[in-house]
């Protein structure tokens, strides 16, 4: 190789090197934050490039299960979204993770009181398998960037893969330990009035709608 042909290929990596000194303060990295992890392991759409696989606490047709999540979630804007995560409570996706029609998951959760931990399949502040670390709830009055309240889910249909996010919130200690005790999508019904679309003030929620999907490979 040539003098200048070396010289060629020196002077590129002699740049980016400076430009890296450039843009360094010349203290050793902190360890990343909640938040600062979350957006690292969000991937495009939102979607984290975990592969962690384990089960989490469901009820199904008034009885526990456990579900199999086997891939992280999927959230994408279209709606906008101020979390980290693209994920959204209060509108209903515009992009999905695949085509086609996908079931639905119900997020209950516990809103103004702390429910039995024993009911809980995910603690509000606690980390919960494949979910999203933050959740943007203002559309419904929350935060633009916060983490998931206390929850559990309900399922009313045997199925895998990608389940699609209604979120219920339950404002009514009393009522929590009626759903937790009957397990059932037909008690949540019950005490939303009959419409799911409307629900009854300080007691329940109507149904709404996420961005949020999660994928389910099976239960037990």
């Amino acid at each position: 190789m040539s003098r200048l042909s070396r010289l060629s290929a020196i002077v590129p990596l002699l740049v980016a090197a400076l430009w890296g000194l450039g843009c360094s303060d010349g203290t050793t990295p902190a360890a990343p934050t909640e938040n600062a992890a979350a957006s690292y392991a969000i991937g495009i759409h939102g979607a984290s490039q975990s592969e962690d696989k384990g089960y989490i606490d469901g009820w199904f047709d008034g009885g526990e299960v456990q579900l199999y999540y086997t891939k992280s979630y999927f959230c994408a804007e279209p709606p906008s979204s101020g979390a980290p995560s693209d994920c959204e409570i209060g509108a209903p996706p515009e992009v999905g993770p695949r085509p086609g029609p996908i079931p639905t998951i119900y997020a209950i959760a516990a809103v103004g009181f702390p429910p039995d931990p024993a009911t809980v399949a995910c603690l509000r502040g606690s980390p919960c398998l494949n979910h999203p670390a933050m959740i943007d709830a203002s559309r419904i009055g929350g935060p633009a960037s916060g983490p998931g309240l206390s929850h559990n889910h309900i399922l009313d249909s045997r199925a895998g893969g990608w389940f699609h996010t209604v979120n219920i919130r339950v404002f009514s200690a009393t009522a929590w330990n009626e759903i937790a005790a009957a397990k059932t999508l037909a008690k949540v019904r019950e005490l939303q009035g009959g419409n799911p679309a409307v629900g009854v003030p300080g007691v329940i929620s109507a149904d709404t709608p996420t961005n949020i999907y999660f994928f389910i490979a099976g239960w037990r």
